[in-house]
């Protein structure tokens, strides 16, 4: 099963389990422009928006492995958005 046809749980679930580049990639593709905004709101400067996302998706790719089975994502990555910005 490719990385576009699973939901956001089994992405999260294949990346931990075999670090797939593609489950990964189908999580970024996803959320990359709402997280992306989401930070430029907060910080109101597109070259600081960029590097608050970055961080988030390298968070969140250092620790999908603590992350829960239900987790919601999109809350969990808009919730560590916050936590960039502030940073």
């Amino acid at each position: 099963m490719s990385g576009s046809t699973m939901d956001d749980s089994q992405n999260i679930q294949a990346y931990v389990r075999t670090r797939s580049p593609e489950a990964f990639d189908a999580i970024v593709r996803r959320y990359v422009d709402p997280v992306y905004t989401t930070c430029k709101r907060q910080l109101g400067d597109a070259h600081l928006a960029e590097d608050a996302t970055q961080a988030v998706f390298l968070v969140l790719s250092q620790r999908a492995h603590r992350l829960k089975p239900n987790v919601v994502l999109s809350g969990w990555l808009f919730q560590t958005a916050r936590y960039a910005c502030a940073n």
